[in-house]
């Protein structure tokens, strides 16, 4: 099966809840095909989903994390915060705990920490006993474990990094997950507390590597092997694995002007025949790290390779950008005071008039979502 550039992309939108016929109602629903809603920056998970669900309110997703725990907060894919679904958490934590040991974290750990036996016989047991009687705050854990010590080592004080540290480590062994924050500070639970019918042993690490793959490609396909092992943090060898113990479910397709041929699932074969490539789709302010912009390695079906500098930043940011018709056509911020928010767009090329009418609405719309009195956007610094 060969589709155009054009098919690739609307199929796409059509994937993520980024067209009008496939908006969503339930944030447990798109945070699954999404393989999780990125959540390193606090406001991301809420504008990915005002993109996709009609009249999201943040409510819904503090009911689904906090109150129904549908969700979880966690690390995942790539060592980064993910919220994925509660019910899925044992086919992420046997598909990445490797990933994250072997593999990213360990060029992430500062030689001075103490040795893996020395963690894995002393510190991890010495959290979870902390956080036995409740959800605790970073600090409150730290506290707890230095305690036990008389003269704790400073290399001990600097392992409660802001940035994960050890409580990172936790997580990936499936001993801990956040829990509801007390303000701004984040607060820290035991799974077997947080989320007590959870079975890690649900399914083992190939098992799960294979399932993880099913799930990306129902939210990111067609793609490649390559774009998985860019989304997930495997090595080569455990995604390719992988791809061998589903190929019964899958299919490939040749997209125009890829030089080779992508994965899909067989399910989806029809959906992808169906995709009418001229219909115009909304456009979107997408969220710095959006799912949309992080699924694949081959960027082209979403941005121009002259524009990809601009979203894709130094450090591994992800700019917040502008999507036209299923493609990227610029960046975009914003300040906000108590009763105003200003929202500056950076168009990559000139924006047709239709298109400019559509975002300066969109612009409101985002503007009553973040409970601001007024709404104000530049374009290139001309105010409209």
């Amino acid at each position: 099966m060969t589709v155009t550039l054009e098919q690739l992309t609307k199929f796409y939108l059509f994937k993520q809840f980024l067209s009008p016929a496939a908006r969503e109602k339930d944030v447990v629903t798109v945070a699954g095909v999404l393989c999780g809603l990125h959540a390193q920056a606090v406001l991301t998970p809420c504008l990915s989903l005002f993109n996709r669900i009609k009249n999201f309110e943040p409510a819904m997703l503090e009911d689904a994390l906090y109150r129904e725990k549908s969700l979880v907060k966690t690390w995942c894919e790539r060592g980064t915060l993910h919220l994925i679904p509660s019910g899925d958490f044992s086919i992420y934590h046997n598909a990445l705990e490797r990933m994250w040991f072997e593999h990213h974290g360990r060029y992430m750990r500062p030689p001075e920490w103490p040795s893996k036996e020395e963690r894995r016989e002393f510190l991890y047991p010495m959290i979870t006993e902390a956080l036995a009687e409740k959800p605790l705050r970073r600090k409150e854990i730290s506290s707890k474990v230095l305690s036990l010590f008389k003269n704790p080592p400073n290399s001990y004080k600097r392992l409660f990094s802001a940035w994960g540290g050890i409580l990172k480590e936790t997580s990936y062994l499936g001993l801990a997950v956040h829990a509801e924050p007390i303000g701004n500070e984040t607060c820290f639970a035991r799974l077997d507390q947080w989320l007590p019918n959870i079975d890690l042993h649900e399914v083992d690490e190939d098992q799960a590597r294979a399932r993880l793959l099913l799930k990306y490609l129902q939210g990111y396909g067609p793609a490649s092997v390559q774009d998985f092992i860019c989304w997930s943090g495997l090595l080569a060898d455990e995604a390719k694995k992988a791809a061998g113990d589903i190929r019964s479910e899958l299919a490939q397709v040749h997209v125009q002007p890829f030089e080779k041929n992508l994965w899909i699932l067989k399910t989806d074969l029809k959906k992808l025949e169906r995709i009418d490539a001229e219909e115009k789709t909304p456009p979107y302010l997408l969220p710095r790290f959006d799912p949309l912009l992080l699924g694949h390695k081959n960027r082209l079906r979403t941005i121009e390779p002259a524009f990809q500098k601009q979203v894709y930043r130094k450090a591994g940011d992800v700019a917040a950008s502008v999507l036209i018709n299923g493609r990227v056509a610029g960046t975009w911020n914003y300040k906000k005071t108590k009763r105003k928010i200003t929202i500056f767009m950076n168009p990559f090329e000139r924006i047709d008039k239709e298109s400019l009418i559509d975002l300066k609405r969109l612009a409101n719309d985002i503007g009553a979502f973040m409970k601001a009195e007024q709404v104000e956007l530049f374009l290139d610094q001309v105010s409209m």
